[in-house]
Parts: structure tokens; sequence; C-alpha cells
């Protein structure tokens, strides 16, 4: 389970903007491209470990700062999904 964590969130800690735009519009998430560079650079070589709930819950405090509240809800669902949580 672990190397499932680790691939994950390295996924996570080095997507591009257009993977992170592309995986958006997949759950019907809408945000824009200067929103996505935002988060991108949120996420990029921070190492983030979305399986660690108290780093998760920062990281959606941050995207609902970037993006809205309705937006942090919906990637908060994405996380639980791949978290099992």
């Amino acid at each position: 389970m672990k190397l499932f964590e680790t691939i994950i969130n390295m996924k996570i800690n080095r997507m591009s903007t257009d993977e992170l735009l592309s995986i958006g519009g997949q759950y019907g998430i809408q945000i824009s491209r200067q929103q996505g560079n935002q988060i991108v650079q949120l996420l990029r070589g921070k190492n983030i470990n979305i399986f660690n709930e108290s780093e998760r819950n920062t990281l959606l405090a941050q995207i609902a700062q970037i993006c809205n509240p309705t937006t942090a809800k919906q990637v908060e669902s994405i996380f639980k999904q791949l978290t099992n949580t």
C-alpha cells in the first residue's frame, strides 16, 4: 500500500498545469488556467502527502483561497476517493 501512496503523492507533487486542468475536467471541476498555475506552484516541490489528514486539510484550505470553497470541496472529494477516507 505504501508504494501506491508514494506514486499518487509523486504524481500530485509533480503535476503540470495542463495535467491538472485535464484531471479537473474529468471530474467536472472548473478552474481557470491562472488558478491551475497557482495550484501547481503551490504543489511543486513541497512533497505534500495527501494521505496525511493535516497536510491534506492545509492544502485544501490553500486551494479554497486560490479558487473558492466549492472547488476545494470537489478536490477533497477526489482526495477521499484516492485515500479511501
